[in-house]
């Protein structure tokens, strides 16, 4: 982690250790405890993403004229390792004006002019450390959910210290 001679400022976004705490304690004490009991197993609390995932996600963002990323919630597909668990799917989105409104729309790949030129070209296979799967999985979903893959110490905080305060 690079350290600074001079003070930087915190991001816009951040929130703080007690209100990242709490909302982590109030998603696992309530939704995370209903979805875990309709799904039999205990659904994803956390998801990591590498800072490779987001330099590749912000460079596709530039090359398609985007002004931002929508993320959906999702769950994975039966014969999915992680089947029936939460997944977070990113989507570029670009500035687009309907009437007097600024929106931002989803860039779709498959309706974009250079689709079929580059989908034929090879990809490149971003690996987790220690993952040791070689397979090229196709959207940008390649995060690490917990559970399964945790390491904390139970309470709810991948990392054992409680939050960080980056969400919002």
């Amino acid at each position: 982690m690079q350290r600074y001679v001079t003070a930087k400022p915190l991001p816009f976004f951040y929130v703080g250790k007690q209100v990242s705490n709490d909302r982590i304690t109030r998603f696992k004490n309530q939704k995370h405890t209903l979805l875990s009991q309709a799904l039999g197993k205990s659904d994803t609390r956390s998801i990591w993403y590498s800072k490779e995932h987001f330099v590749k996600l912000l460079e596709e963002i530039e090359f398609a004229g985007g002004d931002g990323v929508r993320i959906s919630m999702g769950m994975y597909e039966e014969g999915h390792e992680f089947a029936g668990q939460l997944c977070l799917l990113f989507n570029s989105t670009r500035p687009e004006t309907v009437g007097n409104t600024l929106i931002h729309s989803t860039v779709v790949l498959e309706n974009e002019p250079d689709f079929a030129e580059r989908s034929s070209l090879p990809r490149e296979i971003i690996q987790f450390p220690g993952d040791g799967t070689t397979t090229d999985i196709r959207d940008f979903n390649l995060g690490s959910p917990c559970p399964p893959r945790c390491e904390d110490d139970g309470d709810g905080d991948d990392d054992g210290e409680g939050g960080d305060g980056g969400g919002n």
